[in-house]
């Protein structure tokens, strides 16, 4: 009899409680909570359970998963990513050049003479357009490609550049002639025809030929950037990319394809 009317007190506690909580007389009740917490840890199973957990920590959970998920792209995207083997600066200082039209060509060739020096199974080769051409003048453009050819030049980013022959004096100008900015290979290659002793003329070499660049005029050749003492872009990072360069030079002037099937 006590338990029966213990239990209709309770019941008779609960309904005045949800009254005061409609009226807004309360904003919440200790009675109901104790309630609901005893439902949620004594009677709730198998599912139920579950989903009453999901239901009152959906916000972390929510913030979870997505913190989850974002970590997981951002792995398989360093994981699955292009790394370039080798970068290259396609520079134009003379529009008659042709390198825009052909940078698709030129990166592909490119890879056909480049090892896979990561080791990641493929090889890619990363080329850097800029146009320092100013046959429209000096606008907003050409201001801001020179920017970008002057970061590449001090970071040391880029250790070999295709370009045409006006290269040559734009480099000697900025170094006021104290340096030769580019490698003189006139002793390594005494059969290529080089620009002043640096660069290959790309014309008379194979690498035309495998970039189907029958139109290529005889003002572009291949360059590596040379190793300065007291100046910026020769760090490590730098350093091994000229240590590439080099080796896909010499490829090139020597006909050495190491990946013929690369397209």
């Amino acid at each position: 009899m006590s338990n029966k009317y213990d239990e209709e007190q309770e019941k008779l506690r609960e309904k005045r409680e949800l009254l005061k909580l409609k009226q807004g007389l309360v904003e919440e009740s200790d009675i109901l909570e104790e309630k609901h917490e005893r439902i949620t840890h004594q009677d709730l199973k198998g599912w139920a359970k579950v989903s009453n957990f999901l239901y009152h920590n959906k916000v972390p959970l929510i913030v979870l998963t997505v913190a989850a998920l974002a970590v997981g792209y951002i792995t398989w995207q360093t994981i699955t990513r292009e790394r370039n083997d080798l970068y290259i600066l396609a520079v134009t200082t003379d529009n008659a050049s042709g390198l825009y039209t052909k940078l698709d060509d030129i990166e592909t060739t490119f890879e056909k003479y480049c090892p896979d020096y990561d080791g990641n199974g493929y090889v890619h080769v990363g080329v850097n357009y800029i146009n320092l051409s100013t046959a429209a003048g000096v606008n907003q453009y050409s201001d801001s490609e020179n920017y970008k050819f002057s970061s590449e030049v001090f970071t040391g980013d880029s250790q070999m550049y295709i370009t045409d022959q006006g290269i040559i004096e734009l480099m000697n100008e900025m170094a006021n002639g104290e340096v030769q900015f580019f490698v003189d290979f006139s002793e390594q290659y005494p059969d290529a025809i080089l620009y002043e002793n640096q660069g290959l003329q790309v014309n008379t070499s194979e690498f035309a030929k495998e970039a189907r660049w029958t139109s290529c005029p005889d003002i572009v050749g291949i360059y590596v950037r040379d190793e300065f003492k007291n100046m910026t872009g020769n760090d490590d990072g730098a350093k091994e990319q000229r240590r590439r360069a080099l080796e896909v030079f010499n490829n090139i002037v020597t006909g050495n394809i190491v990946n013929p099937d690369n397209e």
